[in-house]
């Protein structure tokens, strides 16, 4: 657990956002002197200090503090936004997980944002200070949106899951052990709450994720085909021409050729 006094705002050192440029990548070992904050988006990045490893799935933050060994376990293809900080710990008026789950995916976004703009038009950084302390209020307020997440129902928390796991082949029996359900129940209340198979559900989300992706990037197939952990892009392209009749070149192709 982390404590942090935020009488005032934390002082912003550096901050910006990261895209792995392909799937062997891996973060880079050194000393770090001050807190890193790491948000990520899309993927899962594996880094860890002398004393943890730490995983994190696109829907969580890790704010690693100083060490001397900052270092990748793992290659890993992500996307993350990062900020370095110093902050006050005397007398602290606010304690936060390590590591986390963030609840709000579009307030996360527009603080982060934020960051980038605050720059351009306040050089002396105070308008990014008070952001960053917003972002770490924001990061800490997560745990109670995850208890009131505890009493939603059985495909509340399933759409959840999926949602920041959009990027996985997300299977059955990875929902039933996440979530703490046996496979038949889970498959069962899913049916009867949501009106379709879960496995049915599963695929449809994965095709929309596939279909966001050729549409609003301009991400190769074989980049998608990763994104979307498919084995290969021969796996990808026959998965997805199942499902919508094309593959995904020509269903990029008849987009464009609509504007």
């Amino acid at each position: 657990m982390l404590h942090f006094n935020l009488e005032k705002p934390v002082e912003t050192l550096w901050f910006g956002k990261f895209i792995s440029p392909d799937k062997e990548w891996k973060h880079l070992t050194r000393v770090l002197y001050d807190y890193e904050l790491m948000i990520i988006t899309e993927g899962t990045l594996w880094i860890a200090d002398e004393r943890e490893e730490y995983e994190i799935h696109a829907g969580e933050y890790l704010v690693m503090s100083p060490t001397r060994f900052q270092h990748g376990t793992r290659e890993c293809k992500c996307r993350f936004y990062w900020l370095h900080f110093r902050a006050e710990t005397e007398n602290p008026t606010l304690k936060m997980p390590a590591h986390g789950k963030y609840a709000d995916r579009e307030a996360i976004s527009s603080l982060a944002e934020a960051l980038f703009r605050g720059e351009e038009r306040d050089r002396r950084g105070a308008f990014s200070r008070y952001v960053a302390t917003a972002i770490l209020l924001e990061l800490a307020s997560a745990k109670t949106a995850q208890e009131e997440l505890g009493r939603n129902t059985v495909s509340d928390k399933v759409k959840n899951f999926v949602l920041w796991h959009r990027f996985s082949d997300v299977r059955v029996g990875t929902l039933a052990k996440e979530l703490g359900y046996h496979e038949k129940y889970l498959s069962a209340a899913f049916r009867k709450e949501a009106g379709l198979p879960l496995k049915r559900y599963l695929t449809q989300e994965r095709v929309k994720e596939a279909k966001r992706l050729l549409t609003d990037t301009d991400y190769t197939v074989t980049e998608v085909a990763y994104y979307l952990n498919f084995e290969n892009p021969h796996n990808f392209s026959r998965f997805f021409k199942k499902e919508c009749g094309v593959t995904p070149l020509a269903f990029r192709e008849s987009l464009n050729a609509k504007r």
